[in-house]
């Protein structure tokens, strides 16, 4: 340690804890204000692409970035929902999908009560409008699920009850489907009741042809 007296005036030395001090709130007040913003999703500053919290608009720039990012985000917790400020239709149905590039979405349905909503990974989805309001989506289950032999997909429909909250179909029930398409030549549909689990009603579609083949789809009503 130098004997020598410094020559720096008192006050002078405050001005580093001064300087961390303001450092330390301006951290604070950014982990607060923009914190939840960054957290929200994917979506970049640009807000013609996401809304000012980051859930996806189906703008020409936001459908865009939904095939760039590949996570469509919908906030489906205040009902009603309008279209538009979403860019949707006020009538009709919008399909997203299939990729240009053959990949999978992952869809973010944000609910109010239940699960507070679910996770898809789905090829292709759609949603539906009325009113100027949605009314609901249409989406492809997984690949491996989306279509199959009979005995396969009455497998997921009863392993998705629980996840949905719908009672699960008996055994045997796409076989009778299967059988009925046969007898009249024409495919056959199945739906199970709506369950709630996820926040919002949703349920299994099913409909199977002759060739012991069938196809679901899950079923989100916006009510």
């Amino acid at each position: 340690m130098s004997d020598f007296p410094s020559r720096v005036p008192a006050w002078a030395r405050w001005i580093p804890a001064v300087l961390l001090s303001i450092v330390i709130v301006g951290v604070v007040i950014f982990a607060v204000t923009e914190g939840p913003r960054l957290q929200a999703g994917p979506g970049p500053a640009e807000t013609d692409e996401v809304d000012e919290l980051n859930f996806s608009v189906f703008t020409e720039e936001g459908l865009a970035y939904i095939d760039e990012q590949r996570i469509p985000r919908l906030d489906l917790r205040e009902l009603p929902v309008e279209t538009e400020p979403l860019g949707l239709p006020a009538e009709g149905e919008l399909v997203i999908g299939p990729h240009p590039q053959d990949l999978d979405y992952r869809l973010v349905l944000l609910a109010d009560g239940g699960a507070d909503g679910a996770r898809f990974t789905t090829a292709t989805f759609s949603i539906e409008t009325a009113g100027g309001e949605v009314t609901g989506l249409r989406i492809q289950p997984p690949r491996e699920v989306a279509s199959g032999t009979f005995r396969d997909i009455e497998a997921w429909v009863v392993e998705a009850a629980a996840r949905y909250g719908y009672p699960a179909p008996e055994q045997g029930a796409l076989l009778q489907l299967v059988l009925a398409a046969q007898e009249t030549g024409e495919p056959q549909l199945l739906s199970t009741e709506p369950g709630e689990a996820i926040g919002l009603p949703a349920r299994i579609e099913v409909v199977c042809g002759a060739e012991a083949l069938c196809s679901t789809e899950i079923v989100v009503a916006v009510e």
